[in-house]
Parts: structure tokens; C-alpha cells; sequence
């Protein structure tokens, strides 16, 4: 089984040290969610947590299908059924650019002139502005996570930051498993941010790590963390995988 994962954070390391610090946060926060919901369902509600944000969900194109995956709320469930009826709306536009698309006010007349259908339809929903993040996968997106707000105005850049991450790792839980879209049932683990608080296996993979890809430490933690997360599985686990060979490094193939 291949799990595409690195392609699908290019970016993320980028600045490793605020992006740890970042990750570890949404972690933590999508383990105090609900364990019996999906992980895509947890990232909508961790997404709709910030102020002013009062709605998430995520969808996809599949086969010619477009489905809803996942929402935050019924009400950001329906807004994203709105989207499939109307054949319209951010998540479309995100799935032709692979980028994201912001629209501070569903009123204005480029909204409406672009989405006919759906910017009325939403806003009799009670949403005034709309933005969408792809989920990428092997440099293509397959659907997007939308957020929703009642308010019109931009997004503060924390939050774009904080809904980029959760984009792409909505992406590694929607793509992980042979294309499933929903990971229902999978544990997720808030680990100890701080090297000394994980156990030998663990340095020990991460220097294997760091030797085959030629990063540093932290980073090669960081995407051991990031790889547990998607997976539903302890550090310590993947660490002894890695050790014992049966996670090639290289790809990221699970042996056997």
C-alpha cells in the first residue's frame, strides 16, 4: 500500500519551526474531538472553531461524482449540498486551480455574477462569505475543504494558515487508503511535541530518516508525527516499522 504523503506537503516544511509549532496545535485540538467521528468530520469542527468562522466542510469530485465527504454542522452540510445541486461554487472553482479561492462577500456582484445559483441559495442560508482550500494530492486536487462565515470580510492570516494545514491533511486522510474518502473509526494522537519525550525506537528512526532524505532531526520527527497521525498509529509504532524495514523510507511503502 502506498500512502502519498510527502508529495502532498511539499510546502509544509518550508518554515519547520512555526509549521511544528502550528501542527501540534490542530493536533491537539482534533484530539480533543470526538473519537468516534470520522477524521474528516473532526477536521470540519476543529476548522469552525476559530472566531468568525462559522462553518466547514469538505467535499470532492470522484468519477464524475460530486460528493460531500464531511461537514463541521447539518447547516454547513446543506450549504455544501447546495454546491453539488447547483453545480456551482468554491469548491468547483478550487477543483479547476488547485488554489485557493476566497470570496469576503457572497452579496457582491462578481460572486453572484460568477455562482448565480448558489451565492443566493447560500446566502438565504445565512452565509455571507465563502473560502475554499484544496485538498492535494500527486500535485492534483481532489476536493476542497470550504469554510463558511456569517459575516462578510477576509479571513485573518491565521486562519488561511491555520485551514491550508487542515487542507492538506484532510487530503492525506481522504487519500490514504486506496482512495477512500472517509477514515472512519481512525484514532488520532497528539504526541509529545518535545524529542526527549519519545521513547529510543524513535531518535533512532528519525536519524534513519534524516540520513535517507537528507533533512534535519526535527524534520524528519515532524514527518514521522505527521505519518503516525494519518495512519491512526503511535509514533512509537511507525518508528519500528521504519527500523525493522518494513516502512521503506524512500517511498513510504508498508512491506508485507
Amino acid at each position: 500500500m502506498i500512502v502519498p504523503v510527502w508529495s502532498v506537503l511539499d510546502g509544509l516544511w518550508e518554515d519547520a519551526d512555526v509549521d511544528h509549532i502550528r501542527l501540534e496545535r490542530l493536533l491537539s485540538s482534533l484530539n480533543r474531538t470526538d473519537h468516534h467521528a470520522s477524521v474528516l468530520h473532526r477536521i470540519c469542527v476543529v476548522c469552525a472553531q476559530h472566531p468568525t468562522i462559522d462553518g466547514a466542510g469538505i467535499s470532492q469530485i470522484r468519477d464524475g461524482r460530486h460528493e460531500v465527504l464531511a461537514a463541521s454542522d447539518a447547516q454547513s452540510e446543506q450549504v455544501e449540498l447546495l454546491q453539488v445541486a447547483c453545480a456551482e461554487g468554491p469548491c468547483l472553482e478550487v477543483m479547476t486551480s488547485s488554489r485557493p479561492y476566497m470570496e469576503p462577500d457572497l452579496a457582491s456582484l462578481q460572486a453572484r455574477e460568477r455562482w448565480p445559483g448558489f451565492a443566493a441559495a447560500a446566502a438565504a442560508q445565512g452565509v455571507a462569505a465563502v473560502f475554499a482550500f484544496p485538498l492535494v494530492a500527486g500535485g492534483v486536487a481532489l476536493g476542497a475543504l470550504d469554510v463558511y462565515s456569517t459575516h462578510t470580510g477576509q479571513l485573518r492570516s491565521e486562519q488561511r494558515e491555520d485551514a491550508l494545514l487542515l487542507a492538506d491533511l484532510a487530503a492525506l486522510a481522504a487519500d490514504q487508503v486506496d482512495g477512500a474518502p472517509t477514515v472512519d473509526g481512525v484514532a488520532l494522537f497528539a504526541e509529545p511535541i518535545e524529542p526527549w519525550a519519545h521513547p529510543a525506537i524513535v531518535h533512532q528512526a528519525s536519524g534513519m530518516v534524516s540520513e535517507r532524505l537528507a533533512i534535519d532531526t526535527d524534520e524528519a520527527l515532524l514527518r514521522l508525527r505527521a505519518f503516525a497521525f494519518v495512519t491512526g498509529r503511535r509514533v512509537a509504532d511507525v518508528a519500528d516499522d521504519v527500523v525493522n524495514r518494513r516502512l521503506r523510507i524512500e517511498t513510504w511503502v508498508v512491506d508485507g
